[in-house]
């Protein structure tokens, strides 16, 4: 929709990461943020406007079974 307009829409979608976000040591079973990073200015270079690392690329290319079955374990009942 923007394109006519010559306006650029990034999208950043980002895995959990080990951060210090809600206190120390609560994130530390994620992958490390720098990695994330690097990915995403790589990414940019490459001109790409969907920018994902890890887990949040594998959901960006899952299928609608593959999508259930995160949506289950990250909302369990």
């Amino acid at each position: 929709m923007l394109k006519s307009k010559n306006i650029e829409v990034i999208e950043l979608i980002p895995p959990a990461l080990n951060t210090d976000l809600g206190g120390k040591g609560i994130h530390d079973e994620f992958p490390p943020i720098d990695g994330f990073i690097e990915a995403a200015f790589e990414q940019l270079k490459q001109g790409k406007s969907s920018i994902t690392w890890g887990f949040s690329e594998a959901m960006l290319k899952a299928g609608p079974d593959e999508l259930q079955k995160a949506f289950t374990r990250m909302n369990p009942a």
